[in-house]
């Protein structure tokens, strides 16, 4: 018996030793056959170390991969389990133009994505054809009914900063205390302010919808988007384990959906209370805050009313939009101004040169004087766009403008974080933050296409809230520029990215304020 055992064990060993050695052999074939190639793919696991090892850079990895494969590059995802892995990555012009306009039909979300993204529900980011199509009118009917809706988003977004921010930096100010201001934004800005233009409630009116402190939502808002991004990186079948085992960022996902399916459903259950209010009472007033927010006019619908669940996932999915691009975008845009004093005096000088009342709410006309204010804008978004990435899935077999196959259920990720920083669109200073190639000789706006310039998307899908977050953006910069300026604490490395979907800084944005002299 002893014998057989130790015959089995050496039998054992050997077939170890020997697929050892295949494996050596492999890689050796492998490493010489790519050599010279942008990245490896070893075998059996493909190119999964080399992006596992840089998630933490993963934006900035992507891009010096494009950089040196002509902007659209075949990723190899391990050979076991899955090939959900296995995608094309582009920030080539003429694909994002052929994928997001052209052949737009051949490239929808796809059921990947849903199920990446499956916390969004039957919203309008994470579905097609008729829900999606039906989402956009929404949004079109909901911003063509309020006669003067740039103001009406100027002026929510002017009274958040003169009632709640303004004051919280007069004090810090005074106190010399710093403070995180990504942190800061969404506290007191974006978070509420997502509420209010998606559901037409004011926190600051119905604190009783919160259970938990506000910090509580804004930490699950963060642990969703760690979660979904970790799907990126990851072969579907590891997460989809850690969801069924329930640990892991998954875990944590499921925590945060449940939190916020409960609130939305609070949210939604105020809003019928209010709608019915409006109507008992024939309230014709439009303008009027109870009968502002989309949530309303879906809830006007009373032949088929749309389902509760359909609701909570309509909303949700804006306020996760009109949250995350906010949040993101003021931070970069005011770390970046804090860190080149010459720009900054430029938007002083504009402020001062288009003689505007900083405390009263601006229209659209006075907003539209701001040319360099809007360059800075565009700049912000052309290195850190608040969406870093995007994708796509083609219904057949296909052949981008860069010649190369995409196979039917193919992924296709579309890098706008890497299309802001290649030489070939940009020129060779395209790593420089530079307000001033957006504007003419002649003082006008440099308009690019949206495929060079895809931050707000492009084609059908074109992001729905690009006005409105510029607005918003303007007034805040405005509003707290006239005033108040950033002193960035020395020694801290805003740089780091957190890994969400959105473009955050993983340690926030510490700074001090300075009171500006009058």
């Amino acid at each position: 018996m002893m014998m057989m055992a130790l015959e089995n064990i050496g039998y054992l060993e050997g077939a170890l030793g020997g697929a050892v050695m295949v494996y050596f052999l492999a890689t050796i074939h492998h490493w010489w056959r790519d050599r010279n190639a942008v990245l490896m793919a070893w075998p059996v696991v493909g190119m999964l170390p080399k992006l596992l090892l840089n998630a933490s850079n993963v934006h900035d990895f992507a891009t010096e991969i494009l950089r040196k494969s002509g902007g659209t590059f075949v990723f190899k995802g391990p050979s076991w389990f899955t090939t959900d892995l296995d995608f094309i990555i582009t920030c080539d012009p003429s694909n994002l133009q052929h994928i997001l306009n052209s052949n737009f039909s051949n490239y929808p979300k796809g059921e990947e994505f849903r199920q990446v993204f499956d916390v969004l529900g039957d919203g309008i980011l994470n579905v097609d054809s008729d829900l999606w199509r039906l989402q956009r009118k929404m949004f079109q009917l909901w911003s063509t009914r309020h006669k003067n809706f740039v103001s009406f988003i100027a002026n929510t977004m002017h009274h958040k900063m003169v009632d709640h921010f303004i004051p919280f930096l007069h004090h810090l100010s005074q106190t010399r205390l710093q403070v995180d201001l990504q942190e800061s934004f969404q506290r007191m800005i974006t978070f509420d302010n997502a509420i209010l233009l998606s559901l037409g409630l004011n926190p600051a009116s119905h604190s009783h919808l919160f259970q938990l402190p506000q910090l509580e939502y804004q930490k699950a808002f963060e642990d969703i988007h760690k979660a979904v991004f970790q799907r990126h990186i990851l072969p579907q079948t590891l997460w989809k384990l850690q969801r069924w085992l329930k640990i892991g960022a998954e875990r944590k996902l499921a925590q945060g959906r449940e939190m916020f399916d409960q609130f939305m459903l609070r949210c939604i259950s105020l809003k019928q209370q209010q709608q019915l209010m409006i109507t008992n009472n024939n309230n014709e007033n439009n303008d009027d805050e109870a009968d502002f927010g989309l949530l309303s006019i879906y809830l006007e619908e009373k032949e088929k009313p749309y389902s509760t669940k359909f609701l909570k996932d309509m909303a949700l999915n804006f306020m996760s939009a009109a949250r995350d691009t906010l949040t993101s975008s003021l931070t970069w845009f005011f770390w970046l101004v804090a860190t080149h004093p010459l720009v900054e005096a430029k938007i002083i000088e504009e402020i001062n040169r288009c003689n505007i009342n900083t405390t009263t709410c601006l229209g659209a006309e006075e907003l539209n004087k701001f040319i360099y204010l809007q360059a800075v804008l565009y700049e912000t978004f052309r290195l850190y766009p608040p969406i870093p990435f995007n994708h796509r899935s083609a219904d057949k077999d296909d052949i981008l403008p860069s010649g190369h196959h995409v196979r039917k259920k193919q992924r296709v990720l579309l890098s706008f974080y890497s299309t802001g920083r290649m030489e070939e669109i940009w020129g060779k200073d395209c790593l420089e933050f530079k307000p001033e190639r957006w504007i003419t000789e002649e003082k006008g706006f440099v308009y690019v296409p949206s495929h060079k310039y895809p931050i707000f998307n492009g084609g059908p899908r074109t992001c729905i809230g690009k006005d409105m977050v510029l607005i918003q953006m303007k007034v805040a910069a405005i509003s707290i520029l006239s005033k108040y300026s950033f002193q960035v604490v020395e020694g801290h490395d805003p740089i780091s990215l957190s890994l969400t979907i959105s473009l955050n800084m993983k340690s926030g944005l510490m700074a001090k304020v300075v009171k500006r002299c009058s």
